[in-house]
Parts: structure tokens; sequence; C-alpha cells
């Protein structure tokens, strides 16, 4: 099997590394880091570069993973990630819940290029769901025009807002839950509602802590920005 290298666009040190452990060093905690891995020597380099290639074909598999559209369509099979423009995982992290610091992190792949974006911050005193809302917020930003989007979160709360139309049906009361009570959260909850117009995003909900690459590297970061308001 080839040797994989690893280009960093956007990190500590940027460059090719030989190493996922030394790639990792470079941009671990870095905000927007940039990276992507290679089996090809040229094209890292040229990717580093500036330089984008197409990804080859994917061909989706026998059982592609299911979930819950976000548009109400039970006969419309969601789209598989070979035919996303954007595949993003999100998390949030709160050490004390609630009022206690807290972080978010969203790890963006494209899917035509290949290249992978870091985003992170955090928070002096939050929540863990506004945490959870803030990631997501900063995946449906990213994309600077109209894209098909994929997110993963462990969050319930996040894709049932969408999923299951509480979101709809919070707008239709006013922003008010079914027992009278103000919808939590709203202002996070409304630059998402606009956010979701400007896209078609499908969610997909991911158990956490169960080994998941993408999702465990969402966590870790989510929790670095936490830690930092100790």
């Amino acid at each position: 099997m080839p040797k994989k290298v690893y280009a960093v666009r956007a990190g500590r040190v940027c460059g090719i590394f030989t190493t996922w452990e030394e790639c990792k060093k470079q941009v671990d905690g870095y905000a927007g880091a940039r990276y992507k891995g290679f089996t090809d020597i040229a094209e890292a380099l040229a990717w580093l570069n500036g330089g984008d290639r197409p990804a080859p074909p994917q061909r989706p598999s026998a059982s592609p993973r299911r979930s819950p559209h976000p548009r109400p369509s039970s006969s419309t099979p969601t789209r598989p990630d070979s035919e996303q423009d954007y595949v993003i995982y999100t998390d949030g992290s709160c050490l004390r819940n609630p009022d206690g610091p807290g972080g978010w992190a969203a790890v963006v792949t494209n899917v035509h290029t290949g290249e992978v974006t870091e985003l992170h911050e955090g928070s002096p005193s939050t929540t863990n769901n506004r945490m959870e809302l803030s990631a997501a917020i900063a995946a449906m930003s990213f994309p600077k025009t109209p894209a098909k989007i994929a997110i993963y979160t462990d969050s319930q709360y996040l894709k049932n807002g969408f999923t299951k139309g509480w979101l709809k049906s919070w707008k239709s009361r006013g922003w008010k839950k079914a027992d009278g009570n103000p919808v939590l959260n709203q202002d996070l909850w409304m630059q998402l509602d606009t956010l979701y117009q400007k896209h078609q995003i499908t969610f997909h909900w991911v158990k956490g802590h169960v080994g998941i690459d993408l999702n465990e590297r969402c966590d870790q970061l989510a929790k670095s920005e936490a830690m930092k308001y100790q």
C-alpha cells in the first residue's frame, strides 16, 4: 500500500509531512486548519501550491447510510455523501452544563477536492445545546454559495429541530413551544433557519464516543476550546 503523506495548507507550519503525528501537531487546535492526505507526493505538492483536482467518482455502497431528510419527503432517499458538495461533522461541549465553559467544532470535507477544514471556538459561559447549535451555524456558513451539505451530529436536539418539524412549529407559534413557553436558544435557531434556506441540507445522527473518527475529532477540538477557559 503506498505510503501516505499529508499536506498542510493552513496550520502552525505549512508543508508536507510524512506522518499523521507530524501533521496533527500543525493543525491540532489551529483555527481554520486546512490539510489533506495523499498517496502521491506530486499531487500533495500541487495541492499545497494552490491546485485542486476533482475527486475520483465514488460508487455508492450497496447499502448506503440512511437518515431522515430535513424536508418532508419520505419517498425520497437521502443523497449519498459522494453526491454532496460538503460533508461536515459538528459537535459541542460544555464542561459544566449549564453556564460553564464550552466549545464547538466543525470538520468540513470538500467532497470534490478532499480538502479538510477545521473550525472551532469557545465560550466562557454557555450550555451544551448552544455549542451544538453554534457548530451547526459555522457548518452552514462555511460554503459561500448555495451547496448540497450533509451534516453529521450526535445532537438529537439539533437534528430533530429540522427533521421532526420542531423549527417549523416554533415559528408558526411565534417562537413558542407547545406549552406556551419561549423557545430556548431562539437567537441561534433563527440564524440556523436563515442559513438552512440557502442550501440543500441533510442531517445524519451519529452516536457519540464510539470511535467515529471525525465525530471524535470534533469532540476533541470542542473540548480543547472549552478548556481554554478553565
